[in-house]
């Protein structure tokens, strides 16, 4: 048998990228609320989630740069995935395609199996995912691509499975227990296991806003891991495209049905900057001080603008970056001497927005002046009126300057 490596942790279902390396072993890293669903680990509501992967040599967040190659499934073997605990099966959805997506990177650039070659069916046991390459190679790491028309654009391109997205187009489970616990292994021809990990999921008690990573603009350009030179500007610099979100609100209903049809979005938001914020002469709060990069408004006066003094604060930028680094800023872009707010998807990208819903915000990120990784990190407010409450949800982008 090949080496064999595994881990369990309770892992927290409010942050969806580690901001750091993750000190442990096997190939799940973390399991999060999915882009595309609202109430994805809502306890009760019907499972929406992505099992981010990880290898010994790139823990947590760095299995994501594009420079890192994902997994494969070798020749005769398959992969399989196993939701226990307090995951159920529903017996009215089939486990098939619609409901697991394989995925390269994050965001989310898809590996539909009749372009990329694997099929999807249900295991031995009726809670396991099995997914069998239908070439005679198998599904090889170095050239398994997605085929999003945007990722050809990509400097570097994003290779492997990388994520795996469960209730995808529908979901064959709920989420009715407290804890839910997800398997992943991939074997070999003669069934020998080549790698496999664990992961917990402790579902949420009540749905909450959702701030979540998004290709949907640029045909599935990769947003994440864009590499620049000090001083350049995400969306403003050749070669490079702004920082997409989808945000989603609150939904308002607690029957499962009507939880994962809601697609409800949060308009009018965008970010204003540390350094805004100072010419403004305006001080954050005490419970906001750890928005060190600065807040995330919602225009609720309708003038276009953003005021944090009489609009909503929903949220805040935790900011990192290289110890001694300046000039790095992430805010809205801006039109017309005025901050572009989020609007509904479809009217940036018309087809998945009418589909999946929600609300785009598309930001603009100033690289500092030392080379190094910088990871902004957007954060909702669980509750808006009650910011002592704490973050809902959180998303970090990598941005890496040479």
């Amino acid at each position: 048998m090949k080496t064999r490596y595994f881990v369990s942790t309770i892992l927290t279902s409010l942050s969806l990228v580690a901001t750091g390396a993750v000190a442990q072993e096997g190939m799940v890293s973390t399991i999060v609320n999915a882009p595309l669903s609202a109430t994805g680990t809502v306890l009760g509501a019907r499972t929406g989630i992505n099992v981010y992967l990880q290898s010994e040599a790139a823990q947590g967040a760095e299995f994501m740069d594009p420079a890192v190659v994902g997994y494969g499934i070798p020749a005769g073997g398959q992969m399989e995935i196993s939701l226990e605990g307090g995951f159920e099966r529903d017996w009215d959805v089939g486990i098939s395609q619609a409901s697991i997506m394989m995925v390269t990177g994050a965001p989310q650039q898809g590996l539909p199996g009749a372009k990329v070659g694997y099929e999807v069916s249900e295991g031995d046991d009726v809670n396991i995912f099995v997914i069998k390459p239908t070439g005679d190679d198998g599904l090889n790491a170095d050239t398994l691509m997605s085929p999003a028309k945007g990722a050809a654009g990509d400097p570097i391109r994003q290779r492997g499975i990388k994520v795996l997205h469960i209730g995808f187009q529908q979901s064959a489970f709920l989420n009715s227990g407290a804890v839910g616990t997800v398997n992943v292994r991939i074997l070999d021809s003669a069934g020998d296991v080549v790698s496999e990990g664990s992961g917990d999921l402790s579902m949420i008690p009540a749905p909450v806003p959702q701030v979540l990573p998004t290709n949907f603009p640029h045909a599935g350009r990769n947003h994440n891991w864009q590499r620049v030179k000090p001083g350049d500007v995400l969306g403003k610099t050749k070669g490079t495209v702004p920082i997409p979100l989808m945000l989603y609100g609150v939904a308002p209903s607690n029957d499962r049905d009507e939880m994962y049809a809601f697609k409800g979005p949060i308009t009018g938001a965008g970010v204003l900057s540390t350094p805004e914020l100072k010419a403004m002469g305006y001080d954050k709060p005490a419970s906001m001080a750890r928005y060190n990069g600065g807040l995330i408004v919602q225009d609720t006066d309708g003038d276009g603008t953003l005021d944090p003094s009489k609009d909503m604060i929903i949220g805040g930028v935790i900011a990192s970056a290289p110890k001694g680094a300046k000039g790095q800023e992430l805010k809205s872009m801006n039109k017309n001497g005025k901050p572009v707010l989020s609007v509904p998807t479809e009217k940036m990208a018309e087809k998945p927005g009418k589909r999946w819903g929600g609300a785009m915000m598309i930001l603009q990120f100033t690289a500092g002046s030392l080379p190094g990784k910088y990871r902004p990190t957007l954060a909702l407010l669980k509750d808006p009126a009650n910011p002592d409450a704490g973050d809902g949800s959180a998303y970090t982008y990598t941005i890496v300057v040479e």
